[in-house]
């Protein structure tokens, strides 16, 4: 093999990693959520405070301790400890059409079950604040 031939397949490898990239997954629609490296992502159909609300009511009914809890008009965050020492991360931030997007992670290198549980809790929370 080549430089030449090396150096082309170099740079197809790069180029596609970064078309690939490491960041959030494109998610069409609202109250979709996939879960992709560690992190559950989410688009709701309701407005950042709503989704702040059900949150922090999620996390109380199911037993973990609210940690940290900051919201402005830009951006949210709940940090939360479960009985086994774990942490829940959720950000919230407010996207187009007055949805809000999510990123729930659970623990340091995620749990999908764990993070889905607690969506699901959002969501059933947010059920009573749909139009």
């Amino acid at each position: 093999m080549s430089i030449r031939e090396i150096s082309k397949l170099l740079f197809c490898a790069a180029l596609a990693l970064a078309v690939c990239g490491c960041g959030r997954p494109n998610i069409i629609g609202t109250d979709a959520a996939v879960y992709s490296r560690g992190n559950l992502y989410a688009v709701s159909g309701q407005d950042l405070n709503s989704v702040y609300s059900a949150t922090l009511a999620a996390l109380q009914q199911l037993e973990i301790e609210v940690a940290e809890k900051n919201i402005d008009v830009f951006y949210a965050k709940v940090v939360g400890k479960i009985a086994d020492g774990r942490t829940v991360t959720i950000l919230m931030e407010p996207g187009a059409d007055k949805n809000t997007e999510l990123r729930i992670k659970t623990g340091s290198f995620g749990n999908e079950e764990r993070s889905r549980v607690i969506y699901q809790k959002i969501q059933e929370n947010l059920s009573g604040v749909r139009k």
